[in-house]
């Protein structure tokens, strides 16, 4: 349950409790790592959900819902909590591959030919695919079917959805990545040419029909022109195109920005453009290249150059020009990316004392410790993680124009090194990793690791767990920790005269049951304001969560032998609410003599 509470927000986390609850989730599947359900929600067809789940966690999972809040939806929730209430309730199915495996060649080409005649846009999927695959001796790749299915996509159904049925995207953005992912492997081959033949296929139908549509409004394609432009700045700097090929994409490029400015876009195909146009053979870039002191980029307000040198190093590095990659990262004050190259390089010793001279982040030593690792330097790694639990970070690691930087929050190194310390049997380290995660994020998900790794040490560790707890100004699990260890004047200190209100209606109406032998007026004040609210407001659909507040009040004033002051306050209600027939029978059943 913790795992799955980490995923999204207390409100989302709720809301997906409400549809397990109510039945709407519907063919659970598991086929290998992976979870696919149907959930019900606000549409006629139910929404689809794909999760994939390694060693008990969601490690990846995806919606078809148009949620897009950061962290799981409330559909991708149902249907964890759904798997997690009754594991038996997923039917365990092959997966694809074992499914293929035992197939002949020819009866692997008769069930694909039954297929497309009943799927025709698999045809065409499948010509994309062979089209663009890698070929020996770098034969060009035809772009026609990537342009067909481009074409295709932005013509499906979802284009001519009625308004009133609620908005969707004109096409699929997400279709048109999987068909821009087709670039890749060529830049990884490093073959920007054919990467660009490709993107361009791609971008040129979005651009005609996306904006012929006028669907100026689509979020996600904002998006997808970021990327799209991102990938082409890429294949630029990795292409051999002639002075003539790059002045003629430019011009291309130009015209497409010209028509997303009057849709209101303006982070389209610039980058791409300044990339084909420099190329690599600006002299002040060269000569950093070969060592220069720099800096990098001359003006440091260049959005735009500061996105486009994070792509040039990623090129140095594909090319594996480690040294120039180095001068570069020297140049731009990327201290995370000088020291995993050296890393690369096989000079563990010079980039461990880089680290140690030049980190200020938390995250540039996350970095660095994953790097040493994967180079089987464990005990680097580790002396590398741990100095950078005591990094304080700063207002550069928060900067989002400097692709570089990494972040400045102790708690994705202080979960890696908890996990990685313990694993390798060094609880001491794994406690101290554990500590600085949890007085951070202050969850309950982190409070639970913290006593896994203490082990026989959790009685020393938990006492300064708990005292940064109740101290800290705000934490969202602060009530449902203390319950767990039975704090109860903790909590109602914790939870104050304020009712609550920023705590989960669950956690609150478990508090109030806990204290209600302890704190009587205190649950009777809190329940009753509570309930009070609900009713008062006409949230019929919730008139049972106000019984419920009510119960924790009828409760306390039975500890605090106030029975004949409940009977009075009950049956006031009563008569006050009489006229709601939804919630008559539910304060009816609050007598104390029912």
């Amino acid at each position: 349950m913790a795992e799955i509470r980490r995923l999204a927000g207390p409100e989302v986390f709720t809301r997906g409790e409400e549809y397990r609850r109510r039945g709407a989730v519907s063919d659970l599947v598991m086929r290998g790592d992976t979870l696919t359900a149907a959930v019900a929600g606000s549409e006629i067809d139910p929404f689809r959900v794909s999760i994939r789940i390694a060693r008990g966690k969601a490690t990846a999972f995806s919606c078809s819902c148009p949620y897009e809040w950061g962290g799981a939806c409330k559909h991708v929730v149902a249907a964890l909590l759904t798997l997690a209430d009754d594991p038996g309730s997923a039917a365990a199915r092959p997966t694809l591959e074992a499914l293929l495996a035992p197939l002949s060649a020819e009866a692997l080409r008769d069930l694909i030919l039954r297929r497309a005649e009943e799927d025709p846009d698999l045809t065409g999927w499948i010509e994309a695919d062979l089209a663009t695959a890698l070929r020996p001796g770098g034969a060009p790749v035809d772009t026609a079917p990537i342009a067909a299915r481009a074409r295709a996509v932005l013509s499906g159904p979802s284009r001519n959805r009625d308004f009133w049925d609620g908005y969707r995207p004109s096409g699929n953005a997400d279709a048109l990545r999987h068909l821009a992912d087709k670039a890749v492997p060529h830049m990884e081959a490093g073959d920007g040419r054919s990467a660009l033949r490709i993107l361009e296929a791609v971008a040129e139908p979005v651009i005609e029909d996306w904006l012929g549509g006028g669907y100026e409004t689509d979020e996600e394609f904002y998006l997808l022109f970021h990327d799209l432009g991102r990938m082409m700045a890429e294949a630029a700097l990795l292409s051999d195109l002639d002075g003539g090929e790059r002045e003629a994409l430019v011009d291309t490029l130009e015209g497409w920005d010209a028509e997303l400015y009057e849709y209101g876009v303006e982070d389209g195909f610039g980058i791409a453009a300044r990339a084909l146009e420099q190329g690599w053979d600006d002299p002040a870039l060269n000569a950093i290249l070969e060592g220069g002191t720099g800096p990098w980029p001359a003006d440091d307000e260049d959005l735009t150059e500061l996105e486009l040198t994070a792509i040039r190093l990623r090129v140095l590095d594909a090319r594996g020009h480690g040294d120039a990659y180095l001068n570069l990262a020297r140049a731009v004050g990327a201290e995370a990316r000088v020291a995993t190259m050296l890393v690369q390089l096989g000079r563990i010793a010079e980039a461990v004392a880089h680290g140690s001279a030049r980190f200020t982040l938390p995250d540039e030593a996350l970095d660095l410790a994953r790097a040493l690792v994967e180079a089987g330097r464990s005990d680097e790694a580790f002396h590398v993680a741990e100095a950078g639990l005591g990094l304080a970070g700063g207002d550069a690691g928060d900067r989002d124009d400097e692709p570089w930087r990494p972040g400045a929050s102790v708690l994705p190194l202080g979960h890696w090194l908890r996990e990685a310390a313990a694993e390798a049997g060094h609880t001491e380290l794994a406690v101290r990793a554990a500590r600085a995660a949890f007085r951070r994020s202050l969850s309950r998900e982190d409070y639970e690791a913290a006593r896994a790794v203490a082990g026989e040490g959790w009685d020393r560790l938990k006492p300064d767990l708990l005292a940064g707890l109740i101290a800290a100004d705000r934490a969202p699990e602060r009530i449902e920790i203390l319950l767990d260890e039975g704090m109860i004047d903790e909590a109602v200190a914790a939870i104050g005269e304020a009712t609550g209100y920023d705590t989960p209606e669950p956690v609150t109406l478990r508090l109030l049951e806990a204290a209600h032998g302890r704190h009587s007026d205190w649950v009777i004040r809190t329940a009753e304001r509570k309930a009070v609210a609900i009713i008062d407001q006409g949230q019929a659909g919730r008139y049972d969560v106000a019984a419920a507040f009510l119960a924790r009040a009828a409760q306390a004033y039975d500890a605090a032998g106030r029975i004949d002051d409940w009977t009075a306050r009950i049956e006031d209600l009563i008569a006050t609410h009489r006229r709601k027939h939804k919630l008559r029978p539910l304060l009816e059943a609050l007598r104390y003599d029912a």
